[in-house]
């Protein structure tokens, strides 16, 4: 036993110098390699001014240098474009040690360094490079090595044999034992097991060290316990952290004062083309190709947040991923305690596609979707800023309104396709036919407004240049244009006004325009024409009477006439139509005829059309509390196109019907073929959209437009009105009698009630009866009168009717 421990303990110190054999030569090493950094540190300077200046017998005075060192094998400095600037060798030399070098180190070891020097204003780089001789260089720390190893070994070898010689009964035996116990203990549970313990006579530190391990593995297990416990409740807690900040669709990262980045969750290591794990470590500054803006920016306000210890409010920060694509964040940065140091939190939200779609509406907001032209919102604003800079300036221009004509019969026959792509070569012709500084805009539908700025300063030779570009457009606009095989020729009319001229407001200059066009219209389309004193006359009426019409809705100017409908069997009054008159306070009582295209052109039909349905129904709810209405009987009122094109015209309508509750069924809504025809699905989704709230309809002036069986069939219509220019002539003309029988009996096929409009005699009444016409209306019966007349005639009838009844029943 003892000649084993022995031998075990020159092992031990054979190992043990081993080891420090090792543990030198790792020291050795790095000692060597920062001896070749300083070497060729302190050679960089001259060597940065060779490779500089090409300076070949300056490279050589290093190189000659750096080969002073006995353990450099080799030296070559090469320049920007890897040329050998100059080089120098050694042949390698004998020795001893070179077997001993080869098992634990390369033979020669190279080192490259690059040496960088400014050109103009960028970096350029040379390069040096060095191999060095390991076992020339490692021969002191051998001899050291050797000397030192083998007297600790004999050293070593002596005390531990006099140790063993005089300890072995009395610590030797139990340090054996208790060494296997030990070595049976296990780490990841010290107290499950006991050291036994050693009796001695007296006190005995072997025994003191077993009964202090066994205390001491005691409160060690008690201590991993709750270690264990700790660890575990913290990796969960650190990956469920983990986890939420990973999955969050927001950018966060935290970085040091250095601008390093010590965290980044996955969103920003995707947005940044990296890793969670290579984000860690590495600077702002790595990143930079991303930034539009400087980046010492962002680390001065990283730096400013650490220091102050306060958060800075949301920057906007913008990147370019992909070397492209800009990206706008978002970043709110804030302090955080990060172990023992306070670092910037940056979280940030790429506002990229609000951005997008913010810039797309606001551009939307003021341009056509068809044509991308501007649409009338930059119009006006454009036209207003040119009036007072021509104002201001002292020159003229020039405001053309443009309409192509019989536009509506390419929608109609070729479909809306083709009328889209006549708009877009329009446009595209107008852009051309005038200066860059000109605007052309797209008023709406097929009507085009041009604003020629800068003409002159004279007005006459402002108007004759504003008349030769319209010219050119009337000749550009109507050149033939092909969809397709087909050929299209489409002209137009242009109406022109020289601003300012007339020192109008931007609504007056186009309303002239625009009336100087209709001129056109009214002449045979396909001209120019200028705006005159007698339109002007023109346009102040309509203006004119435009304010009357705001004061008529605010005075109730307005008032409701009613129409009988008449049973062409019966006799019976069984509903009544509804028309809006004006009592203006000067002029008397105004023509429909003369105000209504007024309320149409100016937009106040949506509001005075809601005034007409709102009174009616109030009407309505009257007469049904004092009895004088029945369920069966209905009231119709008149709706505009453009009321009923209005986009909150259903809202309008419901809201009417909330406030004033009405029975279902009792109210009709009478709308031209016109309307239909410009949108059958829209037209239909809001008539169904009313339909539902117990809204009827009636389609009026029937046979004057585009009449279709095709949407007839598809349209909640439950009424046909029979225009009064077909029943005027029926007892004299043949055709119009056999139109008139013809919609008659289609109605009914179709399960339609049918009403004549316009009958004036007994003669029309009897035909109409012959054919099975369900109503009518008419001077026959009554003109529209006020409430108080019709009440009255409708009182009679109801009188009448019920006196024939009680004359059939005594008969």
């Amino acid at each position: 036993m003892m000649r084993i421990s022995v031998l075990l303990a020159m092992v031990l110190g054979l190992l043990t110098a081993m080891l420090q054999f090792y543990l030198d030569y790792k020291e050795e090493a790095e000692g060597l390699d920062d001896l070749v950094e300083r070497i060729m540190e302190a050679s960089r300077p001259p060597t940065a001014k060779a490779i500089h200046t090409l300076d070949h017998e300056l490279a050589t005075e290093v190189v000659n240098g750096i080969l002073s060192y006995d353990f450099v094998q080799r030296v070559v400095i090469r320049d920007e474009m890897g040329m050998i600037l100059a080089q120098g060798e050694r042949p390698p030399r004998q020795s001893n040690t070179r077997w001993l070098t080869a098992q634990i180190a390369e033979p020669s070891k190279n080192y490259e360094k690059l040496i960088r020097f400014p050109v103009f204003d960028k970096q350029s780089h040379g390069k040096m490079e060095l191999s060095v001789d390991v076992d020339l260089a490692l021969a002191g720390f051998y001899r050291r090595s050797g000397l030192v190893a083998g007297a600790g070994f004999l050293r070593n070898l002596v005390l531990i044999l006099l140790l063993f010689s005089v300890f072995y009964q009395i610590l030797a035996k139990p340090l054996a034992k208790l060494a296997r116990e030990i070595k049976s203990i296990n780490p990841d549970h010290p107290g499950e097991k006991r050291l036994t313990p050693i009796k001695f006579s007296g006190e005995h530190e072997l025994a003191q060290v077993i009964d202090s391990s066994n205390s001491l593995l005691d409160a060690v297990d008690l201590s991993l316990a709750k270690r264990r416990a700790v660890e575990l409740a913290l990796r969960k807690s650190e990956e469920h952290v983990r986890q939420i900040i990973d999955s969050l669709p927001v950018l966060v990262g935290a970085r040091n004062r250095e601008g390093v980045y010590i965290f980044a969750n996955h969103a920003l290591a995707k947005f940044l083309g990296s890793t969670v794990e290579d984000m860690q470590g590495r600077s702002v500054h790595d990143f930079s190709e991303y930034y539009l803006s400087d980046v010492s920016r962002v680390q001065a306000l990283d730096l400013k947040v650490i220091e102050s210890g306060n958060g800075l409010e949301v920057i906007e920060e913008i990147y370019v991923i992909n070397g492209r694509q800009r990206h706008y964040l978002q970043t709110h940065i804030m302090p955080l305690d990060f172990y023992d140091e306070v670092v910037s939190l940056a979280v940030s939200t790429d506002v990229t596609e609000q951005r997008r779609a913010q810039a797309k509406m606001e551009h939307m907001a003021y341009h056509d979707s068809l044509t991308n032209l501007p649409n009338r919102l930059h119009l006006v604003e454009r036209l207003e800023h040119e009036l007072r800079r021509a104002q201001r300036h002292h020159y003229f221009g020039a405001v053309l309104f443009i309409d192509l004509d019989q536009f509506k019969n390419i929608n109609d026959s070729l479909g809306h396709p083709v009328g889209d792509a006549v708009l877009k070569e329009m446009a595209a012709r107008l852009l051309d036919s005038v200066r860059q500084e000109d605007l052309v805009a797209r008023q709406g539908g097929d009507e085009f407004v041009v604003i020629l700025t800068v003409l002159d300063t004279d007005s006459g030779t402002a108007a004759i240049k504003a008349g030769e570009v319209a010219e050119k457009i009337r000749q550009q606009l109507s050149a033939p244009f092909y969809y397709g095989d087909m050929e299209l020729r489409v002209t137009c009319s242009v109406g022109v006004v020289v601003y300012p001229d007339f020192k109008s407001s931007v609504h007056e200059l186009l309303s002239f325009a625009d009336t100087a066009m209709y001129q056109v219209k009214d002449k045979g389309r396909d001209a120019v024409e200028f705006f005159n004193e007698d339109m002007a006359d023109q346009v102040s009426r309509q203006l004119t009477m435009e304010g009357d019409l705001h004061r008529a809705i605010e005075t109730q100017q307005f008032e409701l006439y009613f129409q009988p409908k008449v049973d062409t069997e019966t006799n019976r009054i069984v509903g009544a139509e509804a028309l809006i008159r004006w009592h203006h306070p000067s002029d008397g009582m105004v023509s429909p005829a003369v105000f209504i295209p007024v309320l149409e052109t100016s937009g106040q039909i949506i509001d005075v059309g809601n005034w007409v349905i709102e009174q009616a129904c109030v009407k309505l709810r009257d007469w049904f509390d004092r009895g004088l209405w029945d369920k069966d009987m209905i009231l119709s009122v008149n709706i505009s196109p453009r009321q009923f094109r209005h986009q909150g015209f259903v809202d309008d309508v419901c809201q009417i019907l909330e406030d004033v509750q009405i029975p279902r069924g009792v109210l009709s809504m009478e709308i031209t073929e016109g309307v239909v025809i410009q949108g059958v699905e829209e037209t239909i989704s809001t008539m169904k959209s009313l339909s539902v709230l117990g809204v009827s309809f009636s389609l009026d002036d029937f046979g004057t437009g585009y009449s279709s069986i095709s949407y007839l069939k598809r349209l909640p219509v439950a009424t046909l009105k029979i225009d009064q220019s077909f029943v005027r002539d029926i007892p004299e003309d043949r055709s119009d009698r056999v139109l008139v029988e013809t919609i008659v009996a289609m109605a009914r096929l179709l399960g339609l009630n049918v009403v004549a409009e316009g009958v004036e005699t007994r003669e029309q009444l009897d035909l109409l009866r012959q054919y099975g016409c369900h109503q009518y209306q008419g001077f026959y019966i009554s003109p529209p009168v006020p409430e108080a007349e019709f009440l009255k005639l409708l009182s009679e009838s109801q009188n009448r009717v019920e006196d024939e009844e009680m004359n059939l029943g005594s008969s």
